[in-house]
């Protein structure tokens, strides 16, 4: 059979994104891109980020550090036949796995995923951590008269990709706020241990609050899903560290600004798994693959979906509804084992016993017969016999 070698392509780093040198490579033929760094610097540190137009690239690429890719040049120059092994691989996997989802409340297609998402929850319960993260912007250089419609503690944190015009009048602060009463639902159905509750609520106002979430249908959403707006509404007080929301910062926005920074996110609606942000098409079924590569031990709902795709795996021992872990069964086991020793000796008990009260009543009717007919035989002889 005919085979032909895999075309791999080195590229420097220079003026052009990441995704477009990608997207120029997969036109090309590539089947992987290996991009060489224009500056020695630990390429660990790296982020190959996504500018927002990497939709629909199905090719991997990596970074390199300088020094290893000029040598990789070199050799490629004389054009002798070599073989590059790149494994893209989760580094360590977990029991469980922290999932972010970075959004905004007045984005639709956000509010999409998080309900489309939804479905998978219940049965990841036990394998994932959700925090959902909103993304705001800072404008600490605006006019008091912007920031005091569209942001929270002096242009710190601003609504995101938010234009108000004669068809939308809503205010950024408003948009925020929303983000905020957010948090708290998740905050309090966390600390409860009933998370799926935030779903549940997140599924309510996508469904009933078209374009923007109001504080008005933001409290029917509560009330239909049977949470405490009231107690959602002092959470968010609370968040702030002052009473004037204007000027003073607030816990919530300031985490989250934090790690936007950390994580390097770059854009949104996103979503990051263990602190490392997914590269690709936002979609359930996307998430839910990476989210299940992370495991070390995969549910039930993950087998299924690999076996559905035909995604290759490691054998692992599978969790689910259907499944019996290895202790349950040793337990069982032991169990079993020990009833069995139980009934062991119950029965050697009992037939000890049994032999005990056939013997005595066989030596008894021994004696009876003994002593019968030795009153017989001194009756008919007339001499006494005595018995010790």
């Amino acid at each position: 059979m005919e085979t032909f070698p895999t075309k791999i392509i080195l590229a420097k780093r220079g003026k052009c994104t990441f995704v477009d040198k990608v997207r120029n490579a997969e036109r090309a033929g590539a089947s992987l891109l290996v991009v060489v760094d224009n500056k020695a610097e630990n390429v660990t540190n790296v982020i190959m980020g996504d500018d927002g137009t990497g939709t629909g690239l199905r090719i991997p690429s990596m970074l390199v550090g300088k020094s290893d890719g000029h040598k990789l040049i070199e050799f490629a120059k004389k054009r002798v036949g070599a073989t590059l092994s790149a494994e893209f691989a989760v580094k360590e996997k977990q029991d469980i796995v922290n999932v972010e989802i970075w959004y905004s409340s007045n984005n639709q297609r956000s509010l999409d995923f998080i309900k489309e998402f939804g479905a998978y929850v219940p049965r990841l319960e036990g394998y994932v951590r959700f925090h959902p993260r909103q993304v705001t912007w800072a404008c600490e250089a605006c006019t008091k008269s912007f920031k005091e419609d569209e942001c929270f503690s002096d242009g710190k944190y601003c609504a995101p990709n938010h234009v108000r015009d004669d068809f939308n009048r809503v205010l950024g602060r408003d948009i925020i706020y929303e983000d905020l009463r957010e948090s708290c639902v998740h905050k309090q159905m966390h600390d409860l241990g009933k998370e799926n509750g935030w779903w549940d609520y997140m599924a309510e106002v996508h469904s009933e609050c078209f374009g923007f979430i109001s504080k008005a249908c933001s409290r029917n959403a509560h009330q239909r899903v049977g949470l405490d707006f009231a107690k959602t509404e002092a959470c968010v007080e609370e968040s702030f560290f002052g009473p004037d929301h204007s000027t003073a910062d607030n816990s919530f926005l300031r985490d989250n600004s934090e790690a936007w920074k950390e994580y390097g996110t770059l854009y949104w609606p996103s979503v990051t798994i263990d602190r490392v942000t997914f590269r690709g098409d936002i979609t359930p079924e996307n998430i839910l693959e990476d989210i299940c590569a992370n495991l070390n031990t995969m549910p039930d709902l993950c087998v299924k979906y690999f076996a559905r795709d035909h995604i290759n795996y490691e054998e692992q021992v599978v969790k689910g509804p259907d499944a019996i872990s290895a202790e349950l069964v040793i337990g069982i086991v032991l169990v079993l084992v020990g009833v069995n020793v139980v009934l062991i000796l119950a029965y050697r008990k009992c037939v000890k016993k049994e032999m005990e009260d056939t013997m005595g009543v066989k030596v008894r009717s021994a004696v009876t017969q003994y002593i019968s007919v030795a009153q017989s035989t001194r009756n008919n002889t007339g001499t006494s016999l005595e018995m010790d």
